[in-house]
């Protein structure tokens, strides 16, 4: 035959969920820093691509800007004309060698001061959250703490009066069959039965209020509980959540300056503009 199954107390039990809780939150926090990490590193690793690339492409159309353009005479810088293609072809590299290194200069500044900023802001942020969560879990556990003292006497008032039940009973199960004793008087069984049966009424008023008192602090408990699960902590993951979200970090490469102001061919590479969101 097995053993019963071990008693776990309801503080122990509450203690345990809100411990998985916080562990979940925690793994995810430590898996928003592993992110940021690597953003931080793929962000370096791609500046220095970028800058490079964009550096190639600054020396090679500039060793063509330098053609001496104004010996092309007539028609050939007319639009279609092949000589207009190719100056046009050589200034949009132009343009695109601006916009790579002003890109590698915006994933640089996430390996710096963004990034720092970006993890300090995090920082105090999880641990805002985690003192408000830990606030919200220790008076739910405070209550679930009372419902157990609450609990504990009216089990005790219950066992009380049922040996008062039993006794005043007895009591009166005796005087009906005229079983006194052989020193006892009927008069003293009489005051006898009374004081029982007063103990037994006092008994029940006490176990009156300690059952409507128990099943106040169960119902206040249980609405505590649903408010956590409902209100409480869906509106702690929010805040974390929507301040993630805002929490954005937004570069753009922008053209060169003499690039503005003139329409580009859908061939030609354009500016571009990366916006990196954080939804941690």
């Amino acid at each position: 035959m097995q053993p019963p199954p071990r008693k776990v107390k309801e503080t122990q039990e509450v203690k345990v969920v809100f411990s998985e809780q916080v562990g979940w939150l925690q793994t995810r926090h430590q898996l928003a820093n592993e992110l940021l990490e690597d953003i931080r590193s793929f962000s370096k690793q791609r500046a220095a691509a970028e800058k490079e690339y964009g550096q190639a492409l600054q020396r090679l159309a500039l060793q063509y800007q330098k053609k001496d353009w104004q010996r092309v005479k007539g028609d050939a810088f007319t639009s279609g004309g092949v000589f207009a293609v190719w100056r046009s072809l050589v200034e949009a590299t132009a343009c695109s060698a601006a916009a790579r290194l002003t890109a590698a200069e915006g994933y640089r500044s996430l390996t710096g001061e963004a990034m720092k900023n970006l993890r300090a802001a995090k920082e105090q942020r999880a641990k805002r959250g985690f003192e408000q969560l830990q606030r919200v879990q220790g008076e739910l556990v405070e209550t679930v703490r009372d419902l157990n003292k609450v609990k504990k006497r009216y089990w005790q008032l219950e066992h009380i009066t049922s040996v008062a039940r039993e006794k005043a009973a007895d009591a009166q199960a005796r005087s009906r069959k005229g079983d006194h004793g052989l020193f006892h008087f009927r008069t003293g069984v009489q005051k006898m039965i009374s004081k029982l049966n007063a103990r037994l009424a006092e008994c029940d008023r006490r176990l009156t209020e300690a059952r409507n008192e128990y099943l106040l602090t169960l119902a206040a408990i249980n609405a505590h509980q649903r408010h956590y699960q409902a209100v409480d902590l869906p509106a702690i993951m929010e805040n974390w959540h929507t301040a993630s979200q805002c929490m954005s970090v937004n570069f753009s490469a922008r053209c060169h300056p003499h690039c503005r102001g003139r329409a580009l061919t859908p061939a030609e590479p354009t500016c571009h503009v990366f916006y990196l969101y954080l939804f941690i």
